[in-house]
C-alpha cells in the first residue's frame, strides 16, 4: 500500500451508498482505479511465451501424457 493510504473496514453496503453519493468524475476514477487492479495487463510476459512455446514443441514431438494416463499414474 502507498504510504499516505489508509485500511479501513466497512460494509458493503456503506461502500455502495458512499460510492452512489459520488460525482461523476470520482466514480470515473474509482472506475479507472478498479479496472487497474482487476484487469492487469493481459499480454503476455516473456517468460509465458517461451513456457508456451516449450510445451506446443513437445506436444509436436509427442512428449504428453493425456488426462486419463496422468489419473492411473495415481
Amino acid at each position: 500500500m502507498p504510504e499516505n493510504s489508509l485500511k479501513i473496514s466497512i460494509s458493503l453496503e456503506a461502500l455502495e451508498e458512499a460510492i452512489l453519493s459520488l460525482g461523476i468524475a470520482e466514480k470515473q476514477r474509482l472506475l479507472e482505479l478498479l479496472e487497474a487492479e482487476l484487469f492487469w495487463s493481459t499480454e503476455d510476459s516473456p517468460e509465458d511465451i517461451t513456457e508456451v512455446n516449450a510445451a506446443s514443441a513437445d506436444y509436436i514431438e509427442g512428449d504428453y501424457i493425456t488426462l486419463d494416463q496422468y489419473k492411473a499414474q495415481g
